[in-house]
């Protein structure tokens, strides 16, 4: 399930400084995804599997320096039983912060990670109509809105503003589900990176002036908006 690790972060936890954990596989096909060695499954194959023994002597090594750990993919949460039982050994064995990155396609096991983490970041690909172009559903990504939405934990929901799906339009679209959502974070899309589909190259990203804009149709939804 472990297919890479990262030491040291100052980018993927708010406010902290923190190791991360990818894991492999991923149950969505998102065109400007710039994970592809552990999405496209014949890439995945090729990476050993790393030992949870190894992941905890590194973050062993680092504590004192940093503060948290971030577990990604992929998705991780496709793991249901593997990803318990991971963010429970980690909060277990080092007393570390925990965050946990989803793309909403798994409530129920949400639901079973909220006691064992300390921050979640759900991924919205766009409104209901994306979904389907990516192989995955609409309700969950809901469900998982509303999990958090009544949780007592700290999160953010993501948005990658990738032209194709993201626009003035679409954001309008999700003003409704996002309504107090704690916090919203608008990010760039980056194409000066491999992606899955390679003809994202090829699409202009936002000016952040144009990214700015689109943050600003969020901005009665929520008291926390940020463009990064």
């Amino acid at each position: 399930m472990i297919k890479g690790f990262l030491g040291t972060s100052l980018v993927d936890y708010p406010g902290k400084v923190a190791s991360v954990i990818f894991t492999g596989g991923c149950n969505l096909r998102c065109p400007f995804c710039y994970n592809v060695d552990l999405v496209d499954p014949e890439r995945l194959s090729k990476l050993p599997d790393i030992s949870l023994k190894k992941v905890l002597e590194e973050l062993r090594k680092r504590k004192g320096f940093i503060d948290g750990v971030v577990i990604t993919g992929g998705e991780p949460l496709m793991h249901r039983e593997s990803i318990v039982e991971l963010a429970k050994t980690i909060k277990e064995e080092t007393g570390l912060s925990v965050k946990i990155d989803t793309n909403g396609q798994y409530p129920e096991v949400l639901k079973e990670l909220l006691p064992l983490v300390d921050f979640i970041a759900l991924d919205v690909k766009g409104p209901s109509g994306v979904y389907k172009e990516l192989g995955g559903e609409w309700e969950p990504v809901e469900e998982c809105i509303r999990i958090l939405k009544s949780s007592q934990k700290d999160y953010e929901i993501r948005i990658t503003a990738f032209p194709p799906f993201i626009n003035e339009k679409t954001i309008k679209e999700l003003k409704n589900t996002l309504k107090g959502a704690k916090r919203i974070v608008l990010q760039k899309f980056v194409n000066s990176k491999e992606t899955l589909d390679p003809s994202c190259q090829n699409i202009h990203p936002y000016t952040r002036k144009e990214m700015e804009q689109l943050a600003s149709i969020l901005e009665c939804v929520s008291r926390y908006i940020t463009v990064r």
